[in-house]
């Protein structure tokens, strides 16, 4: 395993790290809330090791990160309502299930009718979407079953055999937690995970404001 402290990255770091995730390589990078397994989720062969690396059942979609709205309409469709949410909530940890372009073409989506992406704040992948130009996997690096993980010297431990495929980014320790989660059903506002973030109060309002509670 290649390993990269987040703070000391420089833009020739930022390109070999873009050009690991486009050779089906396998990324463990920090997030706003803990910290992630990323690949690019247009490559099923790297798809398929985070599957394994985790332990994870193929029937369980995995969520993406997008760097703007164009990438995520070359893989879902947005709605003017959604659009409107993302005005208000994104970057954050909201979590949106948009309908899907692209199910039953790619592992990630496990033939599910939707898309889950959101766009971090965090740092780290704000400055790596500058040398991709692809979404990339957001699910927790951990072990499926087990807490998501906010300390580096947990996700080293975190390979299961795929050590050479897979570049740690050292984000030191982070606040924990997991985003929200929405989908938008007959322009109703559907919870379905509440985060351990101060999203859904926000989205309560919004709600009530836009006389669209659920």
């Amino acid at each position: 395993m290649k390993i990269y402290t987040q703070n000391s990255l420089t833009e020739n770091d930022y390109t070999d790290i873009g050009k690991h995730l486009s050779s089906s390589g396998i990324l463990i990078y920090p997030t706003e809330t803990s910290y992630a397994i990323g690949a690019n989720p247009l490559d099923n062969a790297a798809v398929k090791m985070i599957y394994d690396i985790k332990g994870r059942d193929f029937t369980k979609p995995l969520p993406v990160l997008v760097k703007n709205l164009n990438m995520l309409i070359n893989i879902a469709y947005v709605s003017r309502q959604e659009e409107d949410i993302i005005s208000k909530f994104w970057p954050g940890p909201l979590t949106i299930l948009f309908k899907s372009k692209i199910s039953g073409k790619y592992f990630f989506t496990s033939n599910s009718e939707f898309v889950g992406a959101r766009i971090s704040p965090h740092p780290f992948p704000e400055m790596l979407f500058n040398k991709i130009d692809f979404p990339i996997t957001a699910t927790s690096a951990n072990i499926s079953g087990e807490d998501s993980l906010t300390d580096f010297e947990s996700i080293k431990r975190v390979s299961n055999g795929f050590e050479e495929k897979i570049m740690l980014i050292d984000g030191g320790e982070l606040t924990g937690g997991a985003s929200t989660i929405i989908r938008i059903e007959k322009k109703k506002v559907i919870m379905v995970r509440e985060g351990d973030n101060n999203t859904k109060e926000r989205l309560v309002c919004y709600m009530k404001n836009k006389k669209i509670l659920q």
